[in-house]
Order: C-alpha cells, then structure tokens, then sequence
C-alpha cells in the first residue's frame, strides 16, 4: 500500500509529505513523492520561469526538489513525471491519476492553503480506489 504526495516543493507541499509520512510510518505505508517537471522552454517561458534565451534547468530543479525531499523525511521514494507543455490550465490532475494508478496509491495527500480553493484529482468514482486527505500547508 502506497501514501503519494503531489511535490513541488511549496509549503502546503511540504506539510501534505509530512503528514503521510507521519500516517505512513506507524502504518508500515510507503511514501511515494512524485513532482510533475513540465519539459521544454515554451511553458518555462509562459511561466515566466526563465527568459527566453534561458535554457529550463530540469537538473537543478530536480535536485532542488531531492534536496527538499531529504531534508522532510529519507523514507520516501522520489519520482518524477515530465508533463506536456499543454497540460490543462491549472493542474495536472490526469497526471496524478495515472501516477496513482501506476504506483498502487490507496491514499492521495494534497497539500493547500486555502482548502476551499483544492481541486482534487478524483474522477467518477469508477477508477480512483484511493482516499484523497487535504493537508492545510
């Protein structure tokens, strides 16, 4: 059985990774971290993450990520997932389906700071056999 937590990073981030290894642990879980890396300058760009003579830094960024990882917790396993340059406006919640699906995930932590505002990546019911925890960042 399996905890994943979407990463990026951000202090809600953070505080969703702690909480599911704080479940995890007493619960013999194992922690899955997956950070969705979109590759390409064209959405770096768009995102005003890089000028556009930059090249997109995905090995600092993927080590920045490890770092931050490391530092929460060394009991959860890193994964990254490149997404498409036009992925859908406002997350990646197909992404974080097929994640769930493909690592075996029973529970989705999503970190927020406003939970008002979370859209959680569930679809129909019919698919997704995990429970989704809000984790206030």
């Amino acid at each position: 059985m399996v905890f994943l937590v979407p990463y990026d990073g951000s202090s809600p981030a953070r505080a969703a990774l702690e909480r599911a290894v704080e479940y995890g642990t007493p619960l013999d879980r194992d922690v899955v971290a997956v950070s969705y890396i979109p590759t390409g300058n064209s959405y770096a760009e768009r995102r005003q993450w890089v000028d556009p003579d930059d090249e997109f830094p995905f090995e600092t960024v993927t080590q920045d990520l490890e770092r931050k990882i490391e530092e929460a917790t060394d009991d959860t396993e890193l994964r990254y997932t490149d997404v498409s340059a036009h992925s859908p406006a406002g997350g990646s919640s197909e992404e974080v389906r097929q994640t769930a699906s493909d690592v075996d995930a029973t529970v989705l932590f999503v970190g927020s700071d406003d939970e008002e505002s979370v859209v959680v990546p569930v679809g129909d019911g019919t698919d997704e056999e995990y429970d989704v925890h809000v984790v206030r960042g």
